[in-house]
């Protein structure tokens, strides 16, 4: 028995047979791999970050920017956390930038509400109180 050269017509001990997708991609080779070394898992056993709401948060500035702001810091970091490995602080400020950015939308619509019904009650207020024409 020879522990030399393997027989010409076989691949290599650790590689996989020719013709086959690697052992974390699906059959047919289609769809994401799964999670292989060099790869950080999150929270839901994914490898990306999560979503920083960034565009949402800047959105919401035409809204109620006091809440906006701390939308808008809080989403700028998620990624900044996540590259330096700290992944439940990446998903705490992703939270956090999704809350403000719903309450800044929030706030904003019942303001504008608000204003609207004020401003028609105050136009409806002068023309009710609008002298008569004395023609």
């Amino acid at each position: 028995m020879s522990y030399g050269q393997p027989p010409p017509n076989q691949p290599p001990p650790n590689q996989p047979p020719p013709n086959q997708p690697p052992p974390n991609q699906p059959p047919g080779g289609y769809g994401p791999p799964s999670a292989g070394p060099g790869s950080f898992p999150n929270a839901a056993g994914g490898t990306e970050p999560p979503n920083d709401f960034l565009v949402p948060a800047i959105l919401s500035m035409f809204c109620c920017f006091p809440f906006a702001i701390p939308a808008i810091l809080s989403a700028a970091k998620v990624n900044a956390l996540w590259n330096l490995g700290d992944y439940a602080g990446a998903q705490d400020r992703a939270a956090k930038a999704k809350r403000f950015t719903i309450i800044a939308v929030i706030v904003g619509v019942i303001w504008y509400l608000l204003s609207t019904v004020g401003y028609f009650g105050i136009i409806a207020s002068i023309v009710s109180n609008a002298p008569a024409s004395a023609y």
